[in-house]
This record gives structure tokens, C-alpha cells and sequence, in this order.
């Protein structure tokens, strides 16, 4: 097997199977043969030893590992994020002296200030946080990493991409929960409004129009089933502006029928459910297809008798 499709098939099983995807690491580990390598495998490294699995210590473990290789040098950017990779997990850990000594040896773009690495560490280490239901903390990281960003990162800043990407992964992760502690539901509105705002300075359309569906299902999930309404708008908003495909248009009605659901417009919600059917059969993409299919009989499942 190639590096490339260890790591593909680690990243596809890890949410269903990260005890086995972190203990197959060393299988990754003897595939490396360039630096590019190091940092790929150090990064599902730390998303599954921290988010899926709290094992910190054995995260931090194997990275140092990493830093054993004959591919590993410090100085270049792919070695940089194993280090922050690190730095991530010893935070995450409540270990801050020590992120902070590896944060400053992994800043590894000098006209960017400071500020820039660490909001990436900081980022990354909320997910981690958010992963173990230790949402008090997540969400302090999470703030601190958006007062950091008041010095203004440019859509060519990573600091806004992991802003960004952090921002949906945490509201993702929220919303999949059966219910959520009002920590949460704040939490995870906070992180799809933080996806929204760096999708749209970082992102191409597409990624703005998917965070405002986002934004509008943690509104909903949240109880604000007028903000849920306002971001499903906007979604469908963007889709159309740019000729989205009908898979986009799709999730754009779906939005609008479980947000006019929520604010109680029945007659509105089943005109939008009806306008998502009618995109299912235009759906090119099989496996997009499929996930539609499955989304739309969830949304009429959950429809009231």
C-alpha cells in the first residue's frame, strides 16, 4: 500500500474505528519516504489520539516518534507541523508551558505575526477538548484563539483556515449529539459562526454557502429558529448566485424546510421538502446521491403526523 492510501483509508476510517486507525500509525509510520509524509500522518495522528480517542500522552508519544525519522528536519514547514501537532496535544492536555515552548519553535512564516501559529495550536487543541465533552474549556481555547485574531488574518493566512475549519468541525460535532447542555448549544453556534466568518474571508463560495447551512441547523438545534431561517436563506442565497449544482440546491431546501419547521410555517416547510425531491434524480454524483436520499428520508421521518 502507498502512503497516500494508507492515509486516505485512515482518514475514511477513523470516525467509525479510531482505536484501530491509531494503533495501525506505525504501518503509516514505515510507509513515510518524504517529509510531506511526516506532516499528513503527524495530523491524523492528533485528531484521532486527541478528538476521537483523549489518548494525549500516547499522541504526543508517537509524534515524537515521527521526529525520529530520517525525513524529519525542524526547520522546514512540514517538520513545523509535526510540532505543532505536538504543541496541540500537550495543551489540549493542560500542559501550556510546554505548548508554549513548542509553539515558538514552529512558527514557520516570519511576516506573519506571532498570533498567526498560535491560533492554529489553539484551534486544534479546542476540537481535541470539544471531542472529550470537556466543552468549558474548548470553548475558553476557542475564544482566546478569536481575540487573537484581531490583529485581522488575510484569506492567505493558515490562521484563518483553521479558524475556519475548526469553526464546522466543532458544530458538526455538537450537532450530532442527541441532546446538548446549554454550554453546548452556546458552543456550538459560537464555532458555526466562527466557520461562517472565515469561510467567507478564506473559502471559495461553495464553502461559504455550506457554512451558512451549518450556521442555520446549530441555530435551529440552538432553539433560534428565526436565525436558523435567515442562514437557510442565505445558503440558498449562494447557490443560486453562483449556479450551484443540484446537489447544493438540494441541501439549500433542506435547510429551509427543517428551518420553517422550526418557526412553525408547515405550508413553507413542505414546499421546500417537495423542491428538495424534485433536485434527488438531477444529483450526478452517485455517493452524493445516496447521502440525499438518506437526508430527505430523515427529514420526513421527523416530520410531525
Amino acid at each position: 500500500m502507498s502512503f497516500d492510501a494508507f492515509l486516505s483509508k485512515g482518514w475514511g476510517d477513523h470516525g467509525t474505528d479510531a482505536e484501530g486507525v491509531f494503533a495501525r500509525l506505525p504501518e503509516g509510520e514505515r510507509l513515510v519516504t518524504e517529509a510531506r509524509h511526516l506532516a499528513g500522518l503527524a495530523g491524523l495522528a492528533a485528531h484521532v489520539a486527541g478528538d476521537h480517542l483523549g489518548r494525549f500522552d500516547d499522541g504526543v508519544a508517537f509524534l515524537e516518534r515521527l521526529e525520529t525519522h530520517a525525513t524529519f528536519d525542524p526547520t522546514t514547514l512540514e517538520g513545523k507541523a509535526v510540532i505543532r501537532s505536538k504543541a496541540a496535544l500537550h495543551l489540549a492536555a493542560g500542559r501550556r508551558a510546554e505548548a508554549d515552548r513548542l509553539e515558538e519553535r514552529c512558527r514557520s512564516v516570519p511576516t506573519l505575526p506571532p498570533a498567526s501559529n498560535r491560533i492554529r495550536i489553539l484551534a486544534t487543541a479546542s476540537a481535541a477538548l470539544v471531542g472529550q465533552r470537556r466543552t468549558r474549556e474548548a470553548a475558553a481555547l476557542l475564544e482566546e484563539a478569536l481575540g487573537l485574531a484581531a490583529y485581522g488574518p488575510d484569506r492567505n493566512d493558515p490562521a484563518a483556515r483553521a479558524l475556519a475549519v475548526t469553526g464546522n468541525n466543532l458544530a458538526c460535532e455538537l450537532e450530532t449529539r442527541p441532546s446538548r447542555t446549554p454550554e453546548e448549544a452556546a458552543l456550538m453556534v459560537r464555532a458555526a459562526e466562527t466557520g461562517l466568518r472565515f469561510w467567507s474571508l478564506t473559502g471559495t463560495w461553495l464553502e461559504t454557502e455550506r457554512a451558512h447551512y451549518r450556521l442555520s441547523c446549530s441555530q435551529r438545534l440552538a432553539g433560534n429558529a428565526k436565525a436558523s431561517l435567515e442562514h437557510a436563506e442565505a445558503c440558498r442565497s449562494v447557490v443560486e448566485r453562483n449556479a450551484g449544482d443540484a446537489g447544493e440546491q438540494f441541501y439549500a431546501q433542506e435547510a429551509l424546510a427543517l428551518a420553517h419547521r422550526a418557526a412553525g410555517n408547515d405550508v413553507a416547510a413542505r414546499r421546500a421538502r417537495d423542491a428538495a425531491a424534485a433536485l434527488l434524480p438531477k444529483i450526478a454524483d452517485e455517493g452524493f446521491r445516496s447521502m440525499a436520499q438518506d437526508s430527505l428520508r430523515a427529514l420526513d421521518t421527523s416530520a410531525p403526523a
